[in-house]
């Protein structure tokens, strides 16, 4: 019950309240001063109840208009005009054609009264005729003011709309930037994988060759400890530029992760295999020089850096010991292909961690960004990562260039 009085005043301006009240209270007194007696006692009733309705006009407006009919009928016609108006801001109800003929054929019957409302200079009031009289009432009294709401309710449907566009660009934004975030830390959360999870690998095969070899004399031994200690200083590198990719930095421009972890040219999965060949894996890469030192995009470059480094970090968990086949080759035509191959049965030892699931679709969306395809399958006990990127070179200075 304490809320009613909040509804009935939920949609009502006290701005626009207040210039109602003036208006009403300004044709009063100009009105009021021809009046004496109960005509006058009747009238201010009227006006008094025409002001209070003006606070609910927008719950209920065709209560001013039957407050101002009756004021026609009795005293006066002009506070038609404030309550047409306000028909025509409320300009959405089916029932306002009715109400306005209705209004129209209201002034056709108070027009005898003799109660002008509009003169026109050098026309003397006394030589118009009823029609005239009449047809100048409607326009003073219905026509204009009913047009002038309809004007201001436009300019509030405009305002509505323009603050609605706004709100939603802002809301499209924030989601826009939301997105953007949650986008940026899938991407750390891909290199993290990429990165960490191929150093692990190597630390594992590395500490599992260190206990094979535990009594192959101290200079084996010394020998594993030092890679393992290289693997995990490098680890711990590759940690730290992961974790300062999470600030924000001083210069959004630049990509922490390309510092260390990322390569621009394609020899460095050279030094990739010669990484796992140190850490007792057997790789065998070919790499032909036209491709190792072609000046492939930034893009194509890591993409191809990557899966080479995920398909040696699969074998590394999965089938440590295993022979691993890391193949490149192409041309313009059929593409850059990148092909990984070892089989999935080893008797050797097996230190390796349960997959995690990542990698894999990961790169596939790696392949697809840059215009690409990945494919996993097995062959007779032979796992084989494969991808075709495009053939996509630089001139030099990392613009695109035709191949």
């Amino acid at each position: 019950m304490t809320r009613a009085p909040a509804a009935m005043f939920a949609h009502t301006s006290w701005i626009g309240s207040a210039l109602y009240l003036a208006v009403i209270t300004a044709l009063t007194v100009v009105t009021a001063s021809g009046l004496r007696g109960w005509p006058l006692a009747l009238f201010l009733a009227l006006a008094v109840a025409l002001a209070a309705a003006t606070q609910v006009r927008a719950r209920w407006p065709f209560l001013l208009v039957g407050i101002a009919a009756i004021a026609a009928l009795t005293s006066t016609q002009i506070f038609l005009a404030p309550a047409v108006f306000n028909l025509g801001v409320r300009r959405n109800s089916r029932w306002n054609p009715l109400i306005l003929a209705l209004c129209v054929g209201l002034l056709a019957v108070v027009s005898g009264r003799d109660e002008r409302l509009v003169s026109l200079e050098g026309l003397a009031p006394d030589e118009w005729s009823p029609l005239a009289s009449w047809v100048l009432n409607v326009v003073a009294v219905i026509g204009i003011p009913y047009v002038a709401g309809l004007a201001i309710a436009a300019r509030r449907e405009l305002l509505d709309s323009l603050r609605a566009r706004a709100a939603h660009a802002e809301a499209e934004r924030t989601a826009r930037a939301a997105e953007a975030v949650l986008l940026e830390r899938a991407r750390i959360a891909s290199e993290a994988h990429d990165v960490l999870g191929h150093k692990l690998s190597l630390l594992t095969m590395q500490a599992g060759g260190l206990e094979l070899n535990a009594d192959a004399g101290p200079e084996v031994v010394a020998h594993q400890a030092r890679l393992i200690r290289t693997s995990a200083r490098a680890a711990l590198n590759d940690l730290r530029s992961i974790i300062g990719s999470l600030d924000a930095g001083e210069s959004p421009d630049v990509d922490p992760l390309d510092s260390g972890m990322v390569v621009n040219d394609l020899s460095s999965i050279r030094r990739l295999v010669d990484e796992s060949v140190q850490s007792g894996a057997t790789v065998q890469l070919r790499l032909p020089e036209t491709i190792q030192h072609r000046d492939f995009d930034r893009a194509i470059t890591r993409a191809t850096y990557r899966i080479v480094q995920e398909g040696l970090t699969n074998a590394h968990k999965h089938a440590p010991g295993a022979p691993v086949s890391v193949t490149l080759d192409g041309d313009p035509t059929r593409g850059l292909l990148v092909e990984v191959r070892n089989p999935t049965e080893t008797t050797s030892f097996s230190p390796a961690t349960a997959p995690s699931g990542r990698g894999v679709p990961g790169l596939r969306e790696r392949a697809r960004i840059v215009g690409g395809e990945l494919t996993v399958r097995d062959e007779k006990s032979v796992f084989v990562l494969s991808a075709r990127l495009p053939w996509v070179v630089t001139d030099g200075e990392g613009k695109r260039a035709e191949a």
